[in-house]
């Protein structure tokens, strides 16, 4: 990721375990609610906190959302991305 700079690797992934699972939260709301515009700005961020963690699968899966599918989805549907999604943070913990 970072080489050689073993300190700002810690802060990142300490900052991305402490506070991607509260994005994750306000999107699986807004998915919940079906609020698309919400949605984008929530999906946007947790792309790059992502991103910043090189973690690519992550990434596929908020990519492959769309506002016809985010209509479709069901609540059962809903909670297992959300759930996908914090097992990728659990991993860094």
């Amino acid at each position: 990721m970072m080489q050689g700079n073993t300190s700002l690797v810690h802060d990142l992934v300490e900052h991305f375990v402490d506070h991607t699972p509260l994005l994750i939260d306000r999107f699986e709301s807004c998915l919940k609610a079906s609020d698309w515009n919400a949605l984008f700005g929530a999906s946007q961020r947790l792309m790059s906190s992502f991103r910043l963690m090189q973690e690519a699968e992550a990434i596929d899966l908020l990519c492959a959302l769309n506002e016809e599918r985010v209509h479709t989805m069901t609540a059962m549907e809903c909670s297992q991305l959300c759930q996908r999604l914090r097992g990728f943070v659990a991993a860094f913990a």
